[in-house]
């Protein structure tokens, strides 16, 4: 009998877990009774479908919703960093309603203004200057990115490299994954306002083992034992936001699910059975597993985007795939769907974010090399993407 999975969302990051998992001979089922259910996105973890499930003795890989408040909440997140002394940035919060008074008094530059509650990827702003943060108050003043919470948070920009730690955890036990390193601003060169993520690949070059140790014992450990002290364990993969400053690891933020696009990669290089760590997580027995292999390659990820994206966007427009399921094929290379749709007789455009061109090579250079020529062979009316990932390694 084969294993069963369901699997929550429908983006790329989904697509890529369902590849995965599709490769070990684990069918994909369309609904989450009495199966193992692997929930992707953060909104149906903000709303409990976690308790839900487990309630009902279904098995989860995903937090509850209390613990899911490392993402739910940058303010509970500051909070819990600061009661279990992990390294993180200088922060005050504030209400909506203050928020353009204190913009307007604030004279050391750059700052970060970050929205407490979930936006998508899209409730922060780093402002260079007293004019930026002037039409950023604007913004969340008026509640722009649409949070649940009226709490604004102010921090403190540290200059150094981003950096994305994934580590999946049955709330005691803990595997570290290959790290990543992930593009978040829409255009070339790291500019423009943020998005979901316009690419990313690993592992990254940035990560010393030096570094990997100070991130453990200084971040993942006390995260984790600090939610299991605090009467929450957190169980499914947390995704650690890291930005290394002066070759010293701080936390910008938490997330309480896969990267997207990070995931993508992850799975291309992925050499173990995925299947065997969410069950592992799921019923808490993570210990009796070895660490996971992966390919000692590169990946990488390039997000094609519908034009406008992160802003407002058309949805609908076919695309136009060179010899798709020939280059799907490809024992290197994949195309994830994130916002697409079959439209009878042929695939149409239907979010922001639409494919996620992926590859795995020998070196960073060979990874990128394939995903580029692939590239160029899609295309949509509008169609967009960055021609420079992985930048900050080559």
């Amino acid at each position: 009998m084969k294993n069963k999975v369901s699997i929550i969302g429908n983006g790329g990051r989904e697509d890529s877990l369902r590849w995965k998992l599709q490769q070990e001979g684990v069918e994909i089922e369309p609904t989450v009774e009495h199966y193992l259910t692997v929930i992707g996105p953060e909104a149906p973890i903000a709303e409990g479908l976690t308790d839900e499930l487990e309630s009902k003795l279904i098995p989860v890989f995903g937090p509850s919703k209390l613990a899911g408040r490392l993402e739910t909440s940058k303010l509970w997140a500051k909070q819990f960093m600061q009661r279990n002394d992990i390294p993180t940035t200088h922060w005050i919060t504030y209400t909506r309603d203050d928020i353009e008074e204190v913009i307007l008094n604030t004279r050391s530059y750059p700052l970060v203004i970050k929205e407490d509650g979930l936006c998508g990827g899209k409730g922060v702003v780093i402002c260079e200057t007293q004019t930026e943060a002037n039409e950023a108050a604007e913004s969340f003043a008026s509640n722009k990115f649409n949070s649940p919470s009226n709490k604004i948070l102010i921090e403190d920009f540290i200059h150094g490299e981003e950096v994305s730690c994934f580590v999946l955890t049955d709330g005691i036990d803990y595997k570290v994954l290959p790290y990543c390193q992930d593009h978040k601003r829409v255009g070339e060169g790291d500019i423009g306002p943020n998005t979901g993520g316009m690419g990313a690949y690993a592992p990254a070059p940035i990560m010393t083992e030096e570094l990997k140790a100070l991130v453990e014992k200084n971040i993942i450990i006390p995260t984790i034992n600090g939610m299991q002290e605090e009467g929450i364990p957190y169980k499914g993969v947390l995704y650690i936001g890291l930005m290394i400053c002066n070759e010293k690891p701080y936390v910008i933020e938490y997330n309480v699910r896969f990267g997207d696009p990070e995931c993508q990669v992850l799975m291309m290089l992925m050499k173990s059975d995925l299947l065997p760590y969410l069950e592992a997580v799921a019923f808490e027995i993570l210990h009796t597993l070895p660490d996971p292999e992966f390919h000692d390659m590169s990946a990488m990820t390039v997000v094609m985007c519908s034009e406008g994206y992160p802003g407002e966007y058309e949805k609908g427009f076919e695309i136009d795939w060179w010899d798709h399921h020939n280059f799907q094929s490809q024992k290197h290379t994949q195309v994830f769907h994130a916002g697409v749709k079959w439209n009878g007789d042929c695939y149409v455009t239907d979010g922001g974010r639409v494919l996620n061109v992926s590859a795995r090579g020998k070196t960073l250079q060979e990874a990128r090399d394939s995903v580029y020529e692939l590239a160029e062979k899609i295309s949509w009316e509008g169609s967009f993407y960055r021609k420079d990932i992985g930048h900050r390694a080559l």
